[in-house]
């Protein structure tokens, strides 16, 4: 999938995020949404990619620190990270500190609005792994650097589905999540 499906797609999982984190969190929960928007990319720009010239074939090349969908890519990498979420006992006293020297007229607790961004962003990562899933690259299933992958041979990167498909799960999430706002 292209960048801006992946970009709709993860609006999509931080809506889905946000109505999860809703009965706990209230307002707070929709910080999940442009989390969702960052993690919907996390897998391909944590691979510290760049573009350079090759003149060879003439052409802009996309070279990376980590190879393309590997590591990043790996959905035991994200699950853990969505266990963490879940299981990660924020601490109650994770505030941020007064202003003027301590001394503030109000205290933030950041512990909900963290919980939220990182729920948010790892649904985004997990919405970017589904959404390979139908190119015929596929995503790696039993090591990282396996050349076997599980693909579902839709649609190949780049296409006119992809950001149709992305905004109508970004609509639909966003629907679901007004419903149980109201």
């Amino acid at each position: 999938m292209g960048p801006t499906g992946h970009r709709l797609t993860g609006i999509a999982a931080g809506c889905l995020a946000a109505t999860a984190l809703y009965p706990l969190l209230h307002d707070m929960s929709l910080v999940a949404i442009p989390a969702g928007y960052v993690g919907g990319t996390a897998p391909d720009w944590l691979e510290i990619a760049n573009a350079e010239f090759s003149p060879q074939q003439q052409r802009w090349v996309r070279q990376s620190v980590i190879p393309h969908r590997t590591i990043t890519h790996w959905w035991p990498f994200w699950l853990a990270l969505l266990v963490g979420v879940i299981a990660w006992p924020v601490p109650a006293w994770f505030i941020a500190p007064g202003l003027f020297n301590g001394h503030s007229l109000f205290t933030l607790n950041l512990a909900p609005i963290l919980r939220a961004v990182v729920a948010g962003f790892t649904a985004g990562g997990i919405m970017h792994l589904i959404m390979d899933i139908p190119n015929p690259s596929g995503i790696p299933i039993l090591t990282p650097m396996a050349h076997s992958r599980w693909s579902l041979h839709w649609w190949r990167s780049g296409n006119a589905q992809e950001p149709l498909a992305g905004f109508g799960m970004a609509a639909i999430a966003a629907g679901i999540l007004w419903l149980a706002i109201h």
